[in-house]
């Protein structure tokens, strides 16, 4: 039985042939990469989110295995059914379960669907504020670099479900950080501020990666900092060969308890 929820009257999503169906008629049409987009209203999921290119880019570059570390570790944790929020490309689906995946930019949706064609995967285009999913009907989620959304998080794990949500480490890519600025900083690793979900752990997850200078200034266009430097210290990664390069990361595991 899906968990899914018809965005439009939030009854349950029935999968009927090549499209998702509610009682109240409400249909939504699987794409042939095997994703269905619940996105309603005036943003379809074309103009929202990552672009294409820039999706395409994203995940040419997680394919190497920069981040294997990090995929590694959620992977282990994956128990029940899964939702993993914020997907983008799906670089970190990895799970023999009941898997449900989503995004709100349709390209990053449609690369991850195409990338797992198992009958257990289930993707679909959605907004974070507004998840389609039933209530307490996720035993486990993952939470990637995406915005947070205490009460939506709280409403889809069912008790005792558990949430990983995963922020930059301290030390994350500060090689980097080294040659492009003068006086480079450090990441807070805060957790976000939750009211319906305790913390029970903190894990770090940190690796050392060889790469080169054409991956390591792809790496840089993905970060929420390359539009805040100027082209003069941009250009300081020209200089590099290849470096050995920090990737590190904080891993926040979430309970829900009532």
């Amino acid at each position: 039985m899906s968990i899914l929820l018809c965005p439009v009257c939030k009854d349950k999503l029935i999968k009927d042939g090549k499209s998702y169906k509610c009682p109240n008629g409400h249909s939504f049409d699987i794409s042939k990469e095997g994703y269905v987009n619940l996105l309603t209203g005036s943003k379809s999921g074309d103009k929202t989110g990552d672009s294409k290119e820039s999706a395409r880019a994203r995940h040419a570059f997680l394919a190497k295995g920069y981040y294997s570390c990090l995929k590694e570790y959620i992977s282990q944790k994956l128990t029940g059914t899964v939702l993993d929020i914020c997907c983008g490309e799906g670089y970190y689906d990895s799970y023999g379960g009941e898997f449900y995946s989503f995004d709100i930019s349709k390209e990053m949706v449609r690369l991850a669907s195409k990338s797992h064609r198992e009958d257990n995967y289930n993707y679909f285009v959605a907004n974070l504020s507004s998840i389609p999913v039933g209530d307490g009907s996720v035993d486990t989620a993952i939470h990637l670099f995406a915005p947070f959304n205490d009460k939506e998080f709280a409403r889809v794990l069912n008790k005792n479900g558990r949430l990983y949500s995963v922020v930059p480490g301290k030390n994350h890519l500060i090689e980097l950080k080294n040659i492009v600025y003068d006086s480079p900083y450090k990441n807070d690793e805060e957790p976000p501020k939750v009211e319906l979900l305790t913390l029970c752990s903190k894990t770090k997850i940190t690796d050392t990666v060889q790469i080169g200078r054409d991956d390591l200034k792809e790496l840089f266009s993905m970060t929420p900092y390359f539009y805040r430097t100027s082209q003069r210290d941009k250009d300081k990664l020209d200089s590099v060969d290849s470096i050995k390069l920090t990737v590190d990361f904080a891993v926040f595991e979430y309970t829900k308890e009532k």
